[in-house]
């Protein structure tokens, strides 16, 4: 027997989706590490370019510095600092002092200035990208300031008390606030969606691909993830106190500083579900980490010993599929067959592993596969082979092309049955019709069965045992 298209196997397999899922390993490297900054408080990353702007201390000697991607640093701003959120759409930063907020060109010119709030210790800003406005924290008076990008007000919100971080879904506008023991999800006009009772909840941080939100417990040592309803999706304990979450908008991920003055100070990577993918030491009171979606890296301010730290992930790469990350156990093939063109994702963007594969949706991928792309499987023109796959039908010429190529044949009663779910057996018959050379039964004429056999569920009198 001759193979043909050997891949076949991999693509068939993973497509229907039922290998064991095994655990993927993640390394973290330190990209690059400065030290002699003073008190570093915030880090924003720029996604458009990867750099990174920093700020430390409050009003004199506070500062704020932009980073390039490998450290080296473009402007300094000495006289302000606090706490900042760049805007990746214009390259500016928004910087909000314990006295006002201050918006900053990417060259550092002077925007525009907003005084009088009187802001207390660790004040919080958020900039939407989308229209270039940010949403401010009011510490001290319990209030949330939504501000246009011209620095005119467009709402003020109370009844927060104690609100002390904020994170903008630029997908919706609204935003998410952690208080002192609760965290609340409004709308952009202020309309609050939820509230849901926390310890002392420190930070939030939403994921605009899917409206959920991190948040960091401190009193409770938990991460806790939410969905937008605030459902609640995961809760674990952490070791140290968690001090600020930042998710990773491109696989849902997040990641998480923890350790207080003291605590032990760590850094951690979670999956979506939880998981940890890694964790690493050698920080002193990490007070604020950013992510960069389009490298997976992260930006971690270390406070007490003035360093600012980029953390990367060798090899990450962002998934064609929000739902399939990079640490999925089957990132590797998915992401092969869609470069192949053989799968694409619904129209909702997803992949759906989840999923099981019908008959129908089986034929389009073989053929894709057979075809070497969707551009190459022909049109089907003649009289349908099955009455219920007619013309009009939405893969009638990929299910004629794997008939043509006799990898699919129809059942006794003639019909193709395409709604129907595809187990292995079944899988496997089609992968071995597949791969062999000339394809279907005839490419398989010559072709002995493993002795003794692979499986002990699937004997020799089986009927796809050679196929298995």
């Amino acid at each position: 027997m001759k193979l043909r298209h050997p891949l076949c196997v991999v693509i068939l397999a993973l497509l229907v989706g039922l290998a064991i899922n095994a655990a993927r390993a993640e390394e973290v490297i330190e990209a690059w590490r400065g030290s002699g900054f003073q008190s570093p408080w915030s880090v924003s990353v720029n996604l458009t370019d990867g750099s990174c702007w920093a700020a430390g201390g409050f009003g004199d000697p506070g500062w704020v510095v932009h980073l390039a991607e490998d450290g080296s640093e473009l402007l300094r701003i000495d006289g302000i600092g606090g706490t900042l959120s760049v805007n990746p759409s214009d390259g500016s930063c928004w910087v909000l002092t314990d006295t006002e907020l201050v918006h900053l060109a990417e060259d550092a010119t002077d925007l525009l200035r907003v005084a009088g709030f009187g802001f207390e210790y660790i004040p919080s800003v958020s900039v939407n990208p989308t229209d270039g406005s940010c949403w401010v924290v009011v510490r001290g008076q319990g209030e949330v300031v939504h501000f246009a990008e011209d620095g005119s007000e467009l709402l003020r919100v109370g009844d927060l008390g104690g609100a002390m971080t904020v994170s903008v879904n630029p997908t919706d506008g609204s935003c998410w606030v952690a208080c002192r023991y609760e965290v609340v999800h409004m709308a952009t006009g202020g309309t609050e969606l939820w509230r849901g009772d926390f310890q002392y909840p420190t930070s939030a941080s939403v994921n605009p691909t899917d409206g959920s939100c991190w948040v960091t417990d401190w009193t409770a040592r938990q991460v806790v993830h939410v969905a937008s309803d605030g459902t609640e999706l995961w809760r674990g304990e952490t070791l140290g106190s968690p001090v600020e979450v930042a998710v990773n908008s491109a696989d849902g991920s997040c990641w998480v500083a923890q350790g207080g003055v003291n605590d032990p100070g760590w850094v951690v990577h979670l999956a979506e579900d939880g998981a940890e993918l890694w964790r690493g030491g050698g920080f002193e009171y990490p007070s604020s980490v950013s992510v960069n979606p389009t490298d997976g890296s992260c930006w971690v301010a270390n406070h007490i010993p003035g360093e600012i730290v980029h953390l990367a992930i060798p090899g990450w790469q962002p998934s064609v599929f929000y739902d399939v990350p990079w640490y999925f156990w089957a990132f590797d093939e998915v992401e092969a067959c869609a470069d192949a063109g053989v799968v694409g994702g619904y129209g909702d963007g997803l992949y759906h592993p989840e999923l099981a594969v019908t008959r129908d949706q089986m034929a389009v991928y073989i053929s894709r596969a057979l075809a070497d792309g969707d551009e190459n499987v022909p049109a089907f023109t003649g009289t349908p082979t099955f009455p219920d796959v007619p013309e009009g039908f939405w893969a009638l010429k990929y299910v004629e092309y794997a008939v043509s190529c006799s990898v699919v044949a129809g059942y006794p009663d003639g019909f193709c049955h395409p709604g129907y779910q595809v187990t292995r057996d079944q899988m496997a018959v089609y992968v071995a019709r597949s791969i062999c050379d000339p394809t279907g039964e005839d490419g398989l004429a010559d072709y002995t069965p493993a002795d003794p056999r692979n499986f002990p569920d699937v004997p020799s009198g089986f009927w796809s045992y050679k196929h298995v």
